[in-house]
């Protein structure tokens, strides 16, 4: 028990070294339940009995659980039903609890200070040192940053009201990969709030273009607002990058633009976080799989879920479990 509270302990510390601007070109990077040299986990729509499963099915613990708190109103997003989503084996001293919070609720309200606070002492009753997601995909599908002065405003206020009532809780600036949408703010980079964040996370899925080819895949990884991008940011800063949604996609939300049951996506996207972490160890802090099973995302890998590409994610996990 007391050398698994070392792993996220010791990845926490690296955080606050590196949020420190105390950036050692070596650091020692700590290991996890997984065996995975950074927390490796996902989200599993809200069940800690999925979340289970998916460990038996990969033959590993998952080190993270993802969730998001309701959005519709305030009233909704203090309702911690999320807190049921960490299985019985979590272990808030090793693991991570990662949950996606809006900056405004559905109805447009940026919520009381008493809110904010409330809200810090939920996360922190479910992991202390927890990570909040907070204004996630701001460039395209929540928390719309149109007015960056008014996002970079309301995105300072809220870390400071949760770190009020849980100073231990880790912030994650988590855009969407690719250029904004939706009439978001064009320089995306120009939303992050120095001082504010520990932690530059991407959203990226085997879509526009799907990891099918070369050229596809390089593109994901070499354009601007990609995997490079966002990876070289976040070391610029002394900040570890993680990636907090990916997968493969056989939904219709995607249709004709996806590599559905792709095997290629997971050897490509491990291959490249497993080159960052074995050159800048302990600069990858955590990569969580989004298992969505619902129609329009089609994302969920299992024995019986886009079995190709499930298979070559067992295969890469394996692998780096026991390199």
């Amino acid at each position: 028990m007391r050398r698994a509270r070392r792993f996220k302990a010791a990845a926490v510390a690296t955080v606050a070294l590196v949020a420190a601007g105390i950036t050692p070109a070596q650091a020692t990077s700590p290991r996890y339940a997984s065996g995975m040299p950074w927390s490796d986990g996902g989200f599993f729509e809200h069940s800690a009995a999925q979340a289970q499963s998916f460990a038996r099915w990969r033959g590993a613990p998952v080190d993270n659980i993802t969730a998001y708190t309701t959005r519709t109103n305030w009233n909704e997003q203090l309702n911690d039903w999320w807190a049921g989503s960490v299985p019985s084996s979590f272990r808030a001293r090793r693991d991570d609890f990662i949950l996606s919070v809006p900056l405004w609720t559905d109805d447009g309200r940026a919520g009381t200070d008493q809110n904010w606070k409330d809200l810090g002492r939920k996360i922190a009753a479910v992991d202390p040192d927890g990570l909040v997601r907070l204004g996630w995909e701001m460039n395209c599908c929540f928390s719309h940053a149109t007015n960056a002065q008014k996002w970079r405003k309301q995105f300072s206020r809220a870390v400071t009201l949760l770190r009020s009532t849980a100073p231990r809780l880790q912030i994650v600036f988590n855009p969407n990969e690719g250029p904004a949408k939706n009439g978001t703010v064009a320089k995306v980079e120009s939303l992050y709030v120095k001082g504010k964040v520990d932690i530059i996370a991407l959203d990226a899925y085997d879509w526009w273009a799907p990891f099918t080819s070369k050229a596809n895949i390089d593109s994901h990884f070499t354009k601007k607002y990609g995997w490079n991008y966002w990876y070289d940011f976040a070391r610029d800063r002394g900040l570890p990058f993680a990636l907090a949604e990916f997968s493969v996609s056989s939904g219709t939300g995607q249709a004709g633009a996806s590599g559905g049951d792709n095997p290629r996506f997971f050897d490509a996207t491990y291959t490249w976080l497993a080159q960052r972490q074995k050159s800048d160890p302990g600069s990858i802090r955590f990569v969580s799989v989004f298992n969505e099973s619902s129609a329009y995302c089609g994302c969920a890998i299992s024995a019986t879920k886009n079995r190709k590409a499930a298979a070559k994610y067992k295969a890469v996990i394996g692998k780096l479990r026991r390199s």
